[in-house]
């Protein structure tokens, strides 16, 4: 091997190292503009799903829906509790009561708070998906949230 051989030989190896630093280095440039265009790139997509018709009907149809099973659920905490208050006016002094009264005054009461278990449940669900970006806009006239029963 010559002396020239080997001043080529570490040129080249020069450029090769050179080439591959230049490189990280221009990846470490345009970082910043890849994660922009990776983040508009994401939102886009973001938005033609959230919009397409299909999900914009579901989300609707589901507020919608989930809405009504308050309602609806809210109604049956008041039958219940309307029936629990009769049914102490009917039997009177509960320390008179046999054990089949007490077994179904608990029954009624186990009912009640079924139901209302219930409701808390439905009504965080709903609210939950309120605060979503991407399902709030697709209930229409609907409350924003379901307030939380007091009892």
């Amino acid at each position: 091997m010559t002396e020239n051989t080997i001043l080529k030989g570490i040129g080249v190896l020069a450029i090769i190292i050179l080439v591959i630093g230049g490189l990280w280095v221009l990846k470490i440039i345009f970082l910043p503009v890849k994660t922009v265009t990776t983040q508009v790139d994401s939102a886009g997509k973001i938005i033609d799903k959230t919009y397409d018709a299909d999900n914009a009907l579901y989300n609707y149809e589901w507020f919608k829906t989930q809405h009504e099973k308050i309602v609806a659920n809210r109604q049956q905490i008041e039958n219940t509790k309307t029936e629990v208050k009769e049914f102490k006016e009917t039997y009177g002094n509960v320390t008179t009561w046999g054990y089949q009264t007490k077994q179904e005054y608990n029954r009624l009461n186990r009912i009640k708070l079924g139901l209302i278990n219930q409701d808390k449940n439905l009504v965080a669900k709903y609210n939950a998906r309120s605060e979503m970006a991407n399902r709030k806009i697709f209930k229409d006239k609907l409350p924003l949230h379901v307030d939380k029963m007091i009892w």
